[in-house]
Order: C-alpha cells, then sequence, then structure tokens
C-alpha cells in the first residue's frame, strides 16, 4: 500500500480529485481516504502545518493502514536562487534546520541520540523521479516549525545546509519512516523564491504549485 501525505487545503484538494473510488475513514480526528490513484491502491491524508502534525499523521498511516512506502507531495520556499515558482525539488535527503543540541556536540540540525543528521531518501525512488517526463531537481530539503520569508534567512539557511528549499512538514515525516523502516520519497513544488515578499507570493501560487506537485506524482505512482 502506498500512503500518500499533503500539508494544507490547496495540496489535499489536487490530489484527492484524482482518487477512484475514494473512500474515507477517521482516526483520532484525521480523515485518511482510501482508493485508487493510477490504477494503484493509495491512502490519502491531509497531514495540517508543522512537524508535530506531520508525525502524527504519519506515523497513524503506517500503523493503521501496513503502508510500505510514503510519499509526501506539495510546497515549498526556494532557498536558492536558481529555483522559480513552479519548479519541483525531489529531496535527497531531508534536515531539521530548527533543531540545535550543538552545545552538546551535535551538529547543527541534528536530532540527539539519533545517527542521522540528514534523514535519506530511497534511491529507487529517486530513480523514478529521473525518469520521468517533468524536469525535477533533486536535492536536500530542509525543514522547520516555522514559515521562512525574508530572503537574507533563506540564503543564509541554503549556504548552510546546502539545501535547495525549506517546508515545515518533510522533516518529520522522514523521521518517522526512517524509524519504521518504511521508504519515502518528498516532492516539493516551489511556491516563492528568494524574496522578501515570499507570503505575497505564497499565496498568489500555492495552487499552481500543489498541481505541479500532484502532476508529478502521478507519474511516479
Amino acid at each position: 500500500m502506498i500512503g500518500i501525505i499533503g500539508a494544507v487545503d490547496e495540496e489535499a484538494a489536487e490530489i484527492k480529485k484524482e482518487i477512484k473510488d475514494i473512500k474515507e475513514e477517521v482516526i483520532s480526528g484525521i480523515s485518511f481516504f482510501r482508493g485508487k490513484f493510477n490504477q494503484k491502491e493509495v491512502v490519502f491524508v491531509q497531514s495540517g502545518i508543522g512537524k508535530v502534525n506531520a508525525a502524527i499523521t504519519a506515523t497513524l498511516l503506517i500503523e493503521k493502514f501496513d503502508v510500505k512506502t510514503v510519499i509526501f507531495s506539495g510546497v515549498a520556499g526556494s532557498l536558492s536562487k536558481d529555483l522559480k515558482v513552479g519548479d519541483v525539488v525531489a529531496g535527497v535527503d531531508v534536515v531539521q534546520h530548527d533543531v540545535d543540541a550543538t552545545a552538546f556536540g551535535y551538529k547543527m540540525g541534528q536530532i540527539p541520540q539519533m545517527k542521522q543528521w540528514a534523514f535519506e531518501t530511497d534511491k529507487n525512488l529517486l530513480e523514478k523521479v529521473q525518469n520521468i517526463s517533468h524536469k525535477v531537481v533533486l536535492g536536500r530539503i530542509l525543514t522547520g516549525d516555522q514559515f521562512v520569508s525574508k530572503k537574507d534567512v533563506k540564503i543564509k539557511l541554503g549556504e548552510d545546509f546546502s539545501a535547495l528549499c525549506v517546508d515545515m512538514e518533510s522533516g518529520a515525516v522522514a523521521q518517522v519512516c526512517s524509524r519504521l523502516n518504511v521508504k519515502f520519497l518528498i516532492i516539493r513544488s516551489i511556491s516563492d523564491s528568494i524574496t522578501d515578499e515570499s507570503d505575497m507570493e505564497y499565496n498568489s501560487f500555492v495552487k499552481l504549485a500543489a498541481k505541479n506537485s500532484k502532476e508529478i506524482l502521478k507519474e511516479i505512482i
């Protein structure tokens, strides 16, 4: 079974439109939708925003539906001058940039008592992404519990972590999948570029970015 996660309403609406024979099951107040996406059995769920929401949702998805692969399809903010609105990034790995235990000798972004600094994507899923017709850029994705809107902060994050984009959920999903030995892939369509007007861009382009992510998802599954 393949699990698909989206974070916000725009992402969820695009994906749910493509699911056939859809049936809803509510667990702990979260709606899970089973059905067929491109003739494959899937379970889709909207996680809500932030790492805790994403972690809870991913855990329930895996444990309750015996999911073996999780794909997160959503939007993100660019950390690279080369990435524009509508471009798509597939995460080679994911780092939680807001974790700071450096006082205890850990690398910035490393979760204490965990060996991984970056959670690595399944290589077979990355190969699939490279063979689809849509152009997808491979690179590191950052996650933190904040909407990063300032240009100088974005540039510094990109440089400090050698990362392409930033969101608020992927790192939590990657951590859950890693702990539960489930394959994962993160697909993020750029909704806001490196400017100081990220909040304005997001509101204008989130629907376009969500559609791009959905089309790529259709080719992978």
